[in-house]
């Protein structure tokens, strides 16, 4: 082996292995470690969702004014593209869960696919709508749940419990690049919106959608277009909780 002549037997195998390991010579060995990108804290925050729209004109009788709507407009499921995420549930404190009650929620959002992804990180929606209340909003949106399943051989259950991220291409630093190996964690303060009606042993997963978003303001109102985008989901580890059963379940919004 002459390229190992004058280095110990040693120093010519490290040398080798890092060249395996990074071979194009110019590359630096951080840029290959995986990373957290950013820490999201929600605990705390009063997120503030309502977007502004022109006022009603003055003679508006119809029954649709003042009225918004959303028009969901589906993505294509499984398309090959590379992007994949992982929701991962850190920890679920506490464990025994009145749905009635809110409960903490750390995630860890993992990019897991091929290619880089880009997601919103604010916490807040009506901060990134433009000054001009008459213009159309394009948005994104990230939810982050906590789906509920049962437990092995235990009853069917389901429900869920989320959160929302948004962010805006025309807003700096409301939106954020994940390469392959990169995350973000989340905690959050949250409440279920659907659960089983009686006390249950049963499962949280680790859920998201992501979602292209465009407003448009109408007077007294507007609606919502929204396009589904559908990175594929990476399994992860489920969690396991005692909820208490209420008999009252809120409609998810």
């Amino acid at each position: 082996m002459d390229c190992c002549r004058g280095f110990g037997l040693v120093l010519c195998f490290a040398a080798f292995s890092l060249v395996a390991m990074h071979p194009q010579s110019g590359s630096s060995l951080t840029n290959s470690v995986a990373q957290e990108i950013r820490y999201i804290e929600l605990s705390y925050a009063d997120q503030r969702t309502q977007l502004r729209h022109p006022p009603p004109a003055a003679d508006c009788r119809d029954w649709f004014c003042g009225n918004g709507s959303n028009s969901l407009i589906e993505g294509v499921l499984d398309r090959p593209d590379g992007r994949a995420i992982a929701v991962y549930l850190l920890h679920v404190t506490p464990t025994e869960i009145d749905p009635l009650q809110p409960f903490e929620t750390e995630f860890k959002v993992l990019n897991t696919g091929q290619v880089a992804i880009e997601l919103p990180v604010s916490p807040h929606l009506s901060d990134l709508q433009p000054n001009d209340e008459t213009a159309d909003f394009n948005y994104f949106s990230l939810m982050l749940g906590t789906g509920i399943g049962p437990e092995t051989k235990g009853p069917d259950v389901n429900g869920i419990g989320y959160v929302w991220l948004y962010g805006s291409p025309e807003r700096d630093g409301s939106m954020i690049l994940l390469r392959p190996g990169e995350w973000i964690r989340v905690k959050a303060n949250m409440k279920l919106h659907t659960w089983p009606s009686i006390p249950v042993f049963a499962r949280f997963r680790g859920e998201f959608r992501l979602l292209r978003n465009v407003f448009h303001p109408k007077p007294g109102g507007g609606f919502t277009e929204t396009q589904n985008l559908y990175p594929d989901k990476t399994p992860t580890p489920s969690v396991p909780v005692h909820l208490l059963g209420s008999t009252h379940s809120e409609k998810a919004q």
